[in-house]
């Protein structure tokens, strides 16, 4: 009832405005090409006044999101009206409050109904996770501090539980991250140089650069907490790119100097010798059979779910490079219907394994098990029984419980189960 009372009240006060500037000097606006606001089977241009914006307090700062511009700042007033049609109809829309302002801008750029709907609908669901999360947190809380603590003997020599008389001390993630950091500066003196080029930024969609920005922090991750780390170059990154500034969120201290990572805006051309380097593309029909550790791979950094194009293949060949591909057909059976591509962070893992071990088997464990032709073979027939049957599987345990233990079998470590769907090298 709030929400229809709302809306009435500023659909009267869209129409007092509007009369009242029809007595007055108009506002001149151009007409803004493929957009439009419509309501049900009714389509209009809808003129809204600065003077609205006053008189709610949870609508966004326009001139904050988009400066002096006037044009946009029409569009981005309708926006804010689209928006509360969309409630009144019961879509699914997060409050004007909680959408962010570089938020409003990706709105702005969304040229059709549907496609600012769902967006509004995919914010809304990322803001009710949020609120969800926050609840079970809170209800954790209450039920710990009502819950009885166990009470600890001081004087009990004879405790060696965490927290009693133990002789280890706590390893704190501060110590922790120095020694990752102290890996990577190793790396940075004798370690295998890596490059990851960043200059596809402009051929790919604003998710998929909020996409690719996710995998190279997990390629950074990754690479950090490996044994022999790769010496880590991303090349032509430009800083205030969408793609950059999606890593900055991820990594917060990148740009720092003391940081163990080597950022270029320049061109790996410009960094390395030609003859050592090798692009990475699956585009390519040369195969990288034998790993050498003289040769500086790069690995092209994009996300092409929208444009398939052979990017890379044509940057390496227009800049005379080196070419070759992962041998995942020489070595896998490959289901129908999945495709071969792979992200950028599985990539540098199978790179790390194959430097480490020389065996390609043992490093194509990385790749997805549901891409394998007996996946749904094994796997999705004998989940469908469990269900049917009523044996769900059991939740993950909390990853400190205090009855885990080490385990000692070797054999059946992570992604080992893979191996049983590699075929021999012919």
């Amino acid at each position: 009832m709030f929400r229809i009372l709302r809306c009435c009240r500023l659909g009267v006060n869209l129409i007092d405005s509007v009369i009242k500037d029809s007595s007055c000097k108009p506002l001149k606006y151009r007409q803004i090409p493929n957009f439009t606001f419509k309501i049900k089977n009714y389509t209009n241009s809808v003129t809204v006044t600065p003077s609205l914006e006053a008189e709610n307090s949870d609508e966004p700062n326009v001139s904050e999101i988009v400066g002096d511009d006037e044009e946009l700042a029409h569009k981005l007033r309708v926006l804010i009206l689209e928006a509360e049609v969309f409630r009144q109809e019961g879509k699914g829309v997060p409050d004007n409050s909680s959408i962010k302002n570089e938020q409003w801008k990706y709105l702005l750029t969304l040229p059709s109904i549907s496609a600012r709907r769902k967006y509004l609908e995919f914010l809304y669901k990322v803001e009710k996770k949020k609120e969800n999360r926050q609840r079970k947190k809170e209800d954790k809380r209450i039920e710990w501090e009502a819950s009885e603590k166990p009470k600890r003997d001081r004087e009990d020599v004879m405790n060696y539980n965490l927290g009693g008389n133990h002789f280890m001390l706590r390893i704190y993630d501060t110590t922790m991250n120095q020694m990752y950091n102290n890996r990577l500066i190793q790396a940075m003196q004798f370690g295998q140089k890596m490059v990851v080029d960043c200059g596809f930024g402009q051929n790919m969609t604003p998710r998929e650069n909020a996409n690719c920005a996710k995998q190279l922090m997990l390629l950074f991750a990754e690479n950090r907490g490996s044994d022999d780390p790769f010496d880590l170059h991303y090349c032509n990154t430009v800083r205030n790119s969408s793609l950059m500034n999606g890593l900055n969120k991820f990594i917060t201290t990148m740009y720092e100097p003391w940081f163990p990572l080597h950022l270029h805006e320049e061109s790996y051309l410009d960094v390395f010798p030609k003859e050592q380097l090798v692009y990475l593309t699956p585009h390519c029909k040369d195969v990288l059979k034998t790993y050498s550790h003289d040769d500086i791979y790069i690995i092209g950094g994009i996300v092409d779910k929208v444009n398939n194009e052979p990017l890379s293949l044509a940057k390496a060949k227009k800049e005379g490079l080196r070419m070759a591909k992962l041998p995942l057909d020489y070595y896998l059976d490959w289901g129908s219907g999945s495709g071969k591509s792979l992200t950028i962070n599985q990539v540098l893992s199978i790179l790390v394994d194959v430097k480490a071990t020389g065996d390609w088997k043992h490093a194509l464990r990385h790749v997805p098990r549901r891409k394998l032709a007996n996946y749904f073979e094994e796997v999705a027939p004998r989940k469908l029984f469990n269900v049917a049957q009523g044996n769900y599987p059991d939740k993950p345990k909390h990853k400190f419980n205090k009855d885990y233990k080490y385990s000692k079998d070797f054999d059946n470590l992570k992604y080992l189960s893979r191996v049983s769907n590699i075929k021999r090298y012919k």
